[in-house]
């Protein structure tokens, strides 16, 4: 089978996955008011899941590197779990606080990196680098605020999920660094 109808095969299993996934709201909404999703919520988590997955997709099928599989699969998922997360609930205080909009900022930088380094190991890795330390900096920035009065989440949970996406996107930072290791040493074994 050649492998650009493999990559279509694989990418159309993404796609009913995402619809498979969008039917779990829309089933719940059926028999609880506790689920409430608008059709923007859907456009949203189909391009989110779809995205995703297919961006995932294609790594896995263009990249040879396991390291870089890797890499690339931790800063995908992790994205889109941080994404998800402060879209829904909001991960400092609530999904309304204004501080919250600085986490889109990391998705932004990952795009931003990726097309600058032309998807290359080597640029990816300083990528994942800011990208782990910008959850760091917003918990610095927010914390002030949330120490003088009882907020929705503590500074120790403030704290705690945004060390939680530096540890991911360091893990995928190194990753990458491993990925241009290996290539590094194939290129000298080749000499």
């Amino acid at each position: 089978m050649k492998a650009e109808t493999k990559l279509k095969k694989h990418l159309s299993f993404v796609a009913i996955g995402t619809v498979i996934l969008l039917l779990i709201p829309l089933i719940a909404m059926q028999f609880t008011s506790e689920v409430v999703w608008t059709l923007s919520d859907f456009v949203f988590a189909g391009v989110l899941l779809f995205g995703t997955g297919a961006s995932f997709t294609v790594v896995l099928h263009k990249m040879e590197n396991n390291f870089y599989r890797i890499g690339a699969g931790i800063a995908l998922i992790s994205t889109l779990f941080l994404v998800w997360v402060n879209g829904a609930v909001g991960i400092v205080g609530h999904e309304g606080e204004q501080i919250n909009l600085l986490y889109f900022i990391i998705p932004a930088v990952g795009l931003i990196g990726a097309f600058l380094s032309r998807f290359r190991s080597r640029g990816l890795c300083y990528t994942l680098c800011i990208m782990a330390v910008i959850p760091m900096v917003i918990a610095i920035i927010a914390l002030p605020g949330y120490m003088q009065e009882p907020p929705h989440n503590s500074a120790t949970q403030i704290l705690g999920i945004n060390m939680f996406f530096t540890v991911l996107f360091s893990l995928s930072a190194i990753s990458f660094r491993n990925a241009v290791r290996d290539q590094n040493e194939n290129e000298l074994a080749s000499e």
